[in-house]
């Protein structure tokens, strides 16, 4: 989908999402300055959408480090939900802060024994609602990202809509890039 175009613009008081840097990383410390960046969609030049997102790595027990570095990335399209009651969208082809690639199937791999990988969690777009087991349209208190990025409910049915209006299949390749700000 060479016409479509993603830009996250990343606010730099983002990387301080923790309300006490000296205190250990918690479900009540890692929730400042949360949904500050913006992400948007862009056909050619046209403006299609805009909308608040989540784009540092800020969930207790993760890695800062994961958070996707400035610079380009791709979005493999309407990828498999799993636990996921929104349908989100793989993050691909683009390295973390700690240098680490994200190859296309939005994974990071990390060799576990005997060389195979040992985590699947993706990097994702994907929305604020809590994962399987609990009801749909549970929302989380804020946008806690593991690596991925993150928007409301709402806005990603605006995307979702728009991106199959242009006719986007599942696995089409939309280009983008993180811009700090």
């Amino acid at each position: 989908m060479k016409d479509l175009f993603i830009r996250v613009y990343r606010k730099k008081d983002s990387y301080k999402y923790k309300k006490y840097p000296d205190k250990p990383d918690d479900w009540h410390n890692n929730d400042a300055n949360n949904m500050l960046d913006s992400l948007v969609l862009f056909y050619n030049e046209a403006l299609l959408l805009k909308v608040k997102c989540q784009s540092v790595s800020n969930i207790p027990g993760g890695r800062f480090l994961d958070t996707i570095r400035p610079g380009k990335f791709q979005l493999k399209c309407f990828v498999e939900k799993r636990k996921f009651y929104c349908q989100p969208h793989g993050i691909i082809n683009c390295y973390d802060m700690d240098g680490q690639f994200i190859n296309e199937k939005s994974i990071t791999p990390i060799p576990g024994e005997n060389g195979a990988p040992a985590n699947d969690l993706r990097t994702l777009l994907h929305d604020t609602q809590s994962l399987y087991p609990k009801p749909a349209m549970t929302l989380t208190r804020v946008a806690w990202s593991a690596s991925c990025i993150i928007i409301k409910p709402d806005d990603l049915i605006a995307f979702n809509t728009i991106l199959s209006g242009y006719k986007v299949k599942p696995n089409d390749i939309i280009n983008g890039e993180i811009i700090e700000v």
